[in-house]
């Protein structure tokens, strides 16, 4: 972070200006200075960067920390209409104290933020006719920040009432408070732009990509940067200047003329490219082996004298395909994650070849070559494939998927590297076309492009199947943008305002069901019923499931006797070890010389002085209950009670 090195401002330290303002309201003197208290809250992780943040927030921010330290609280009224609320700001020295201190005790060097990345952080108010801060108090651990702010009296006048209307001090009035409200924010304004262009540079490499597979596909001219603009050209008679101009403007692939697909395509087929789809299906758990390979190819020679008809459909019958089945996977089938169709090519498209892994890149790479995705034994005269040569020059090919960049990392694994092709000029993605054409963030599956196409797609996750329909999407959406919009645009005014109505009703619809809720929460009446206990940890939130709980839990009585029930049990179960126990003591000793012996038991409860209320409602201790509870088993084991609480046992071997 670079900045200027940390040293003592100039102004007043805090101490000076607190003194100074010794009552609420007070206006700070001219030559004061403040920083937001919201953007000094959030300046170790704005401007600081890890490991040196978290270190700084541990110490000193978090955990309550910054309010702890007890900051002096001044305010300003914003006179913006986007803010409502004053801005709070803390004087520059209690800041300064702060930088200190990091400095001191942490061997930190900070430095204040440039005042290029943040102008608000650092404020000063020197302007005579412009409003100052004013005294608000402290704020510390027993006095919370909303406290504070509802003490603030609110804005008295309109901002275009506290300034002239020709006077220039609001508007760097108004530039200051915005710059300072700017700084109280997460993330800057440079950050936001910097997220901003590159969101608009990803929306414009989609849209770049569409016009470029446009003019492969003729639909859009290739423009001529060279051609000079004729307005600039002064000798060009005012008779000939309309002609020029829209000369101009189709060289600038603007306002271009209506595309008619009853006819052929109305520009070259720029680099006569020749599309080739790969399309790439994998086992759905690890290791992920490969089950499917699918090839589509679209040679523009073949498209050259022919209209695409509607929606493209003459153009998509010279798609040719092929589906490639792995024999070493052929067993494995999909069914979690979507459902598998290896065995469903369909016979408008060929038939299923099977073929091994390890011929698989080989044979890959011949469908990158002439005859492109052709099988030997198609004959068809009105190709042109058939009398290539040997010799003739590589045809320029363009890459096509639907998440292009996953088939080819497929394709790297099994030893095809496709980026490695010299001729290969790029690669165009359907998901990057569609988000183009409908102006949409997030990509769409090839099934909801084909629905929008009104294309109908059989038996997708097939390999070669999803290839051909990838190569359909191609020519459907780029054909489409063209018969939306003569420029192109994919009618984006019209999209605007039907989310905007989208979004405009989904928010009236909630605003309703929200009032609608609170009708019948808040009803008119009654006095809130009776008090509400505190809600144990654990338990539920909701009211009816904890009345549930209490409805369904034991009564003071019932508590009671499970307790009694629980201390017999347990000096039943002492007793009977001490039995057992005196048993095997008299099989080795003998019964005649026990029966001289006095067993005395240990103490087996705890005398307990909690009071519990009896089934005649007396407050008995629980330790004397327990206590008759013991008597009451040595007496019914035959021995008494002895004078020490001791109980002669009986054997329990059946020599009674």
């Amino acid at each position: 972070m670079s900045s200027s090195p940390l040293k003592d401002p100039p102004g007043k330290p805090a101490s000076d200006i607190k003194s100074s303002l010794p009552y609420s309201g007070q206006i700070a003197p001219r030559d004061a200075r403040f920083c937001p208290l919201a953007a000094v809250s959030k300046w170790p992780y704005k401007f600081i960067q890890q490991p040196d943040s978290e270190t700084i927030s541990k110490r000193f921010f978090a955990a309550g920390r910054f309010r702890a330290r007890g900051w002096t609280l001044y305010y300003i009224h914003t006179f913006l209409p986007s803010e409502s609320k004053p801005l709070i700001l803390v004087p520059v020295g209690e800041v300064q104290n702060l930088f200190d201190e990091i400095r001191e005790q942490l061997g930190l060097i900070v430095r204040w933020p440039q005042k290029e990345k943040a102008p608000g952080f650092l404020l000063k108010f020197p302007e005579a006719d412009t409003p100052r801060p004013q005294y608000l108090g402290r704020l510390d651990l027993h006095h919370s920040l909303d406290e504070m702010e509802a003490k603030i009296p609110p804005q008295k006048k309109h901002y275009d009432e506290a300034f002239r209307a020709d006077d220039r001090s609001f508007a760097a009035f108004k530039r200051k408070m915005e710059d300072a409200i700017e700084a109280t924010k997460q993330k800057n304004k440079n950050q936001r732009d910097k997220k901003r262009k590159q969101r608009i540079g990803t929306k414009q490499s989609w849209c770049e990509q569409m016009k470029r597979a446009q003019c492969y596909l003729g639909v859009r001219p290739r423009a001529d940067p060279s051609m000079p603009d004729p307005v600039q050209d002064p000798d060009i008679p005012v008779r000939e200047l309309e002609r020029e101009i829209k000369r101009y403007n189709l060289a600038q692939c603007r306002h271009l003329p209506d595309l008619d697909v009853s006819e052929a395509a109305p520009f070259p087929f720029q680099s006569n490219v020749v599309f080739i789809c790969v399309d790439v299906e994998a086992y759905e758990k690890p290791p992920r082996p490969i089950t499917e390979i699918g090839i589509s190819t679209l040679d523009t020679n073949d498209l050259v004298n022919l209209a695409p008809g509607e929606r493209g459909t003459n153009w998509m019958k010279k798609i040719r395909s092929r589906h490639f089945r792995i024999s070493e996977s052929g067993h494995l089938h999909n069914k979690e994650h979507v459902q598998g169709c290896a065995d469903r090519f369909e016979p408008d498209f060929g038939v299923s070849e099977w073929i091994s892994i390890h011929e698989a890149p080989q044979i890959i790479a011949s469908c990158f070559r002439p005859p492109f995705s052709r099988p030997s034994e198609d004959t068809s005269a009105d190709s042109h494939a058939d009398d290539l040569e040997v010799d003739e020059p590589k045809r320029q090919l363009v890459l096509v998927g639907h998440d292009v960049q996953n088939d080819v990392e497929y394709l790297r694994k099994i030893g095809y590297d496709v980026a490695n092709l010299s001729n290969l000029i790029e690669a165009v993605d359907t998901a990057d076309l569609y988000r183009a054409w409908k102006h949409e963030q997030n990509p769409t599956n090839l099934g909801a492009i084909l629905l929008a196409l009104e294309l109908v797609g059989w038996n997708l996750h097939n390999a070669g199947n999803d290839a051909a329909y990838t190569l359909q999407a191609l020519i459907g959406i780029t054909i489409s943008v063209r018969l939306a919009s003569p420029n192109g645009n994919s009618l984006l005014h019209t999209e605007f305002t039907h989310r905007a109505k989208m979004v405009e009703r989904e928010a009236h619809e909630r605003v309703q069901e929200e009032a609608a809720e609170w009708a019948v929460a808040d009803q008119e009446g009654g006095d809130g019923g009776p008090p509400q206990p505190l809600v144990p940890i654990g338990w539920p939130s909701d009211k009816p499931a904890r009345d549930a709980l209490t409805k369904e839990s034991p009564s003071p009585k019932q508590r009671q006797a499970e307790k009694k029930m629980s201390i017999m049990e347990a000096a039943k179960e002492r007793a009977d070890a001490a039995r057992e126990e005196e048993a095997k003591r008299a099989a080795k000793a003998g019964w005649k010389e026990v029966e001289k012996q006095e067993i005395v038991s240990e103490p087996w409860v705890e005398e307990k002085t909690e009071i519990v209320q009896d089934d005649d409602n007396e407050d008995v201790a629980e330790g004397e209950f327990e206590q008759g509870i013991t008597d009451r088993l040595a007496f019914l084991n035959g021995g008494g009670a002895a004078a020490g609480g001791g109980v002669k046992l009986p054997p329990s071997d059946g020599r009674a």
